[in-house]
Parts: C-alpha cells; sequence; structure tokens
C-alpha cells in the first residue's frame, strides 16, 4: 500500500470523534513511539513542526477533547529564552476564571515586569489549550491530551528557564525528560488575587528566577 494513503487512513481513524474514546493497540515499541511522534508533530504525513504558526494549527486542529472551545494559543516570541505556562487553578470554575481573566492578565504583567523580565520577549502558554465543555471529561484527561502540545512547544522555543504558574505536577514527566531547562513554580494569578498574602512566596521565586537569568547572562 502506498505510504501516503495508510498515512491519510490512519490520521482519519485517529480524528474520528466515535473512535477517540476507544482503546487504541499498537504493536510493540517502535508502533507506541511512530503513534507518540504523530502527536508530537503535525499529523499531516508527519510533517515536523518548526514555527509558531506550526503550533497555533496544531491546537486549531486538535480534536482530542469532545465539546472544545475558546482554544488558546501561545504569545511572545520566546526571544528571552523564558517560557511561562499557565495552569489554571482547579477550584476555579470557568465563569469565575472570566471574571477575573483582566485583572489576573494585568497582575502577571506586573509580576514579569517586577522581575526586570520584558513581557514581550518571553514565550506565554496554557496548559490546557481549551475550555472543555464535556462534564464527564476528567480534569486529568484534559491535561493528559495537551502534553504532547506543550511538549512540541518546549521542542520549537526551547526556553531555558521555565515558570509554571499554578499547579506543577502536571508537567513532572515532562520535567524530568527536559534537558537544560530550569524550572521555577509560582501560583496562579487568580489565586494570587484571592489570596494576597501568597504573594510574598511568588516574589521570592521570583527572585530566584532572575538570579537565574543573571547566571545564564539573560540579563
Amino acid at each position: 500500500m502506498d505510504k501516503n494513503v495508510l498515512y491519510h487512513d490512519l490520521i482519519a481513524l485517529l480524528q474520528n470523534n466515535f473512535l477517540r474514546s476507544r482503546l487504541l493497540l499498537y504493536r510493540g515499541e517502535a508502533e507506541s513511539k511512530l503513534l507518540s511522534d504523530w502527536i508530537v508533530h503535525d499529523a499531516d504525513l508527519g510533517r515536523t513542526l518548526v514555527g509558531i504558526e506550526d503550533l497555533k494549527q496544531l491546537i486549531e486542529k486538535c480534536n482530542r477533547c469532545n465539546d472544545a472551545e475558546d482554544r488558546k494559543f501561545g504569545i511572545g516570541s520566546g526571544a528571552n529564552r523564558v517560557m511561562i505556562i499557565l495552569n489554571a487553578p482547579q477550584l476555579v470554575n470557568v465563569l469565575e476564571r472570566k471574571v477575573h481573566k483582566k485583572e489576573s492578565v494585568e497582575l502577571l504583567k506586573k509580576m514579569i515586569q517586577a522581575a526586570k523580565i520584558k513581557f514581550n520577549e518571553c514565550y506565554i502558554t496554557n496548559l490546557v489549550k481549551c475550555d472543555v465543555r464535556d462534564s464527564l471529561m476528567k480534569p486529568s484527561q484534559v491535561v493528559k491530551n495537551c502534553e504532547s502540545i506543550i511538549t512540541a512547544e518546549i521542542e520549537i522555543m526551547k526556553p531555558r528557564i521555565a515558570v509554571v504558574f499554578g499547579d506543577i505536577l502536571p508537567l513532572q514527566d515532562i520535567i524530568q525528560e527536559s534537558r537544560d531547562i530550569h524550572w521555577f513554580n509560582i501560583e496562579h494569578p487568580i489565586t494570587l488575587i484571592k489570596n494576597p498574602e501568597l504573594k510574598r512566596q511568588a516574589w521570592t521565586t521570583l527572585k530566584l528566577v532572575m538570579a537565574k537569568m543573571k547566571e545564564l547572562n539573560f540579563q
């Protein structure tokens, strides 16, 4: 069978809404790696992702979650080799996130600027790439579905410093596999807005980020 035809047939099966929730079987580690690579790379015949526009297309075409809306794309050039990953607090519902969205964005900007980091030169992204309306879908599964995109973002942007705002535990596998990246964890801006007493610890961590940037001659 023609290789391109086989690719298209398999991609169609993987994108089928009915089959998406079914168990996917594979033969050995080689096939497992092939399927994983498809997730990390563009499913269009295995074309390797090379830039921000490719990442945007990957998020736009993703259909791993049911009833996905409000897709979230990364912003910023990433020129300073600093990556910001936002992981919204689980105890804050979608409505509350929308209420605090503007204030949380402003707080994030102030924190980054206070650390003498140019906001527009960071690459800022969300761990979860969309809002999922399917109430039966577990948050842990949603995060799992987005892991490959975060991995692709790291591969493309090549950060030396990554700051996770929110729960960092879902990223542990990625952290263990990453090389030459220094990871830091700060409470999500919404959590800081609701709990101002946590801002002191956030600033302490930001000072560690500043020290690491100085050590790496980023400033």
